[in-house]
């Protein structure tokens, strides 16, 4: 059988952005849970909810644009040896 490491190395391969997703919903769901559970406990409802949901959001969008640069550099490094534009700060 050759195609174990083929897969593996495609698993290998795709294995940072797997993760992505999970990354994301649980940076959400964190805040928007933290808020519920608040609004319980205090009586406070729905203010800490909604708080919690606009916090939530910050985080998303926080940790997709940190997941972006992750994933641009990775792109980058990998294309050290490409013919690209030159330098012209030389």
């Amino acid at each position: 059988m050759t195609d174990g490491p083929n897969w593996q190395s495609s698993l290998k391969d795709a294995s940072p952005y797997l993760t992505i997703g999970i990354q994301l919903a649980g940076s959400m769901l964190f805040y928007v849970g933290v808020g519920y559970f608040m609004d319980k406990w205090l009586d406070t409802t729905p203010w800490l909810l909604v708080t919690g949901s606009v916090v939530g959001m910050a985080a998303f969008f926080i940790q997709l644009v940190r997941i972006a640069k992750e994933v641009e550099g990775n792109e980058d490094d990998q294309d050290v040896g490409s013919d690209g534009p030159p330098n012209l700060a030389d």
